[in-house]
């Protein structure tokens, strides 16, 4: 998407329910800001900077959030359709009970990541630093995570349908039992074995 094809808009017209379509929002200072009902179609976000952003029921699809810093991003039961983050520094990114389809991260460094509870579909995670991923209780389909690091993961109570972290660096697996389903690498079952053991309830002698 070719920005400068775009309308500038300012923080000013980011009001609740606003429907804003092939729009640009390039550094803005936000500040801490609650929008809901907000709905982004084709628009760019660049280089911004803010503190706590709370969305309600953001819907948006063929959106970019490219180079901006925030403390946190909370998205609870969003719709995001083709969207893409890339260069984004982000504190806690919060969408608990959302429908997220064919959404990059790209290069980027989020906290916690928080998909509690979510629909995920066809999600492609490279590059990134992701400090906390959670997936409690998440529908899981066709999501990859490669290149970049993955501290924590929490898989609890999800069903996974497609699900491959074996090209990324995986540290803590919480309830490593419910992984069933996901690729991973030699060296990460290697890792999580005593702990799929323990899930098990086998003995582990030398």
């Amino acid at each position: 998407m070719d920005a400068e094809q775009l309308d500038a808009v300012g923080p000013e017209d980011l009001v609740p329910g606003a429907m804003l379509e092939r729009r640009h929002l390039d550094g803005a200072v936000l500040g801490d800001l609650e929008i809901p009902g907000l709905q982004l179609f084709e628009c760019v976000v660049s280089d911004c900077q803010g503190d706590r952003c709370v969305l309600p029921n953001l819907r948006a699809s063929g959106t970019t959030v490219i180079g901006t810093s925030l403390a946190s991003l909370e998205m609870p039961g969003a719709t995001i359709f083709s969207g893409r983050f890339e260069g984004v520094r982000i504190g806690a990114l919060l969408a608990d009970g959302s429908d997220l389809s064919v959404l990059r991260i790209v290069s980027s460094r989020i906290d916690v990541l928080s998909l509690r509870d979510s629909r995920l579909r066809r999600i492609d995670i490279r590059d990134s630093h992701i400090g906390v991923l959670d997936l409690t209780g998440t529908r899981v389909r066709e999501v990859t995570v490669t290149g970049g690091t993955l501290d924590e993961l929490v898989p609890s109570r999800g069903r996974i349908d497609g699900f491959d972290v074996s090209g990324t660096e995986l540290g803590r697996v919480s309830d490593p039992g419910a992984l069933a389903g996901a690729t991973l690498s030699a060296q990460q079952a290697m890792a999580l074995g005593p702990s799929l053991a323990e899930h098990l309830g086998a003995i582990v002698v030398d």
